[in-house]
């Protein structure tokens, strides 16, 4: 099973492109499927009389800006992603040619924005629904319905508490999404505390609950205080957290309804190991048609065993056979 990880550097860039290309090579270090920042234009979150008004238009760059961090993202090899607020940053986007953008839980009913996402170029939307209601959902995955959609479960507590996270709705969501969206994803933002014994349990939970993309706060180092450091983990932890998300999604497979469910080659090799092999419970007599109270399964020597019991029920004895002695294919017809 593949997942995708989405190093979440937010705001933590704080309008310094230098800062930003800093953040996105160590999220490609650090193992990351992608990196997500908030294309933000102040006037397309607020107006000039809010109090973080001033706080947004710091974090305003100039196109150019963002054109360098998508070519140093092609470098990297690592996804560019991006959310957006407006017509302006969804332009922005789109000219950017993003893997993917996101739209806050804000905008989860905003049908103007949500119809611009439809009819523009991106093939991929981040839904956030942290505090979305299941109608909105469905109404804005109507609207979005010719494109790749993520509901991505999951919201910003400053860190969010424990008993908040409410994984069981990875599960109830791909479940009631599976018939009519089937194209529909379900992902995790994991915003667990970077000092909880959870920040790497929890995003591991998600995945055994059928998340496939999984988003994680990255920050250069929390002693910096950077925007957005809240439930952020630091480069070397951010490291840690992708192999172990990896290896539990290696753990976790793909396993079908067939009669092996699809096991691998080592648990095959383990069955057969395993296997104790058929032998006589009782001295065996020529022309003794096989029946369970006179079968036993004990390892012995034989080469090329009988280790199915049910395959030999029935069948018919060509020669006496001791005790002990496994009964091999030649000794039955």
């Amino acid at each position: 099973m593949t997942i995708e990880i989405i190093a979440e550097l937010a705001q933590g860039f704080e309008g310094k492109s230098e800062q930003a290309f800093l953040l996105m090579k160590a999220a490609a270090t650090g193992g990351a499927s992608a990196v997500k920042y908030q294309l933000v234009f102040a006037d397309e979150l607020a107006t000039p009389d809010y109090k973080y008004y001033e706080l947004f238009k710091s974090l305003e760059m100039p196109d150019e800006s963002w054109e360098r961090l998508s070519d140093s993202a092609k470098k990297l090899k690592i996804n560019l992603q991006l959310d957006i607020f407006g017509s302006r940053s969804l332009k922005l986007a789109e000219y950017l040619n993003v893997s993917a953008v996101k739209l806050h839980g804000t905008d989860i009913a905003n049908i103007g924005l949500l119809k611009e996402v439809a009819q523009s170029s991106v093939k991929k939307i981040l839904l956030g629904a942290g505090g979305a209601h299941l109608d909105e959902l469905s109404q804005a995955i109507d609207i979005l319905n010719a494109k790749e959609v993520v509901v991505l479960l999951g919201f910003q507590g400053y860190p969010t508490p424990n008993n908040s996270n409410e994984i069981s709705r990875v599960s109830l969501l791909k479940q009631y999404f599976l018939k009519k969206y089937p194209h529909v994803k379900i992902g995790f933002a994991d915003h667990a505390s970077p000092e909880s014994t959870l920040r790497f349990a929890l995003a591991t939970m998600a995945i055994g609950a059928g998340a496939e993309v999984i988003e994680k706060h990255l920050t250069l180092g929390r002693t910096m205080k950077l925007e957005d450091n809240e439930s952020a983990l630091n480069p070397d932890e951010f490291l840690v957290f992708s192999n172990t998300i990896k290896e539990c999604a290696l753990a976790l497979g793909h396993s079908t309804l067939i009669e092996d469910f699809g096991m691998s080659e080592s648990e095959k090799g383990y069955r057969k190991m395993i296997r104790r092999h058929v032998v006589a419970a009782v001295r065996l007599s020529a022309g003794d048609q096989l029946q369970p109270s006179q079968l036993s399964l004990k390892r012995t020597s034989a080469e090329n065993p009988i280790t199915d019991l049910s395959s030999v029920y029935s069948k018919t004895i060509k020669s006496a056979i001791e005790i002990n002695r496994p009964i091999l294919l030649k000794d039955i017809k």
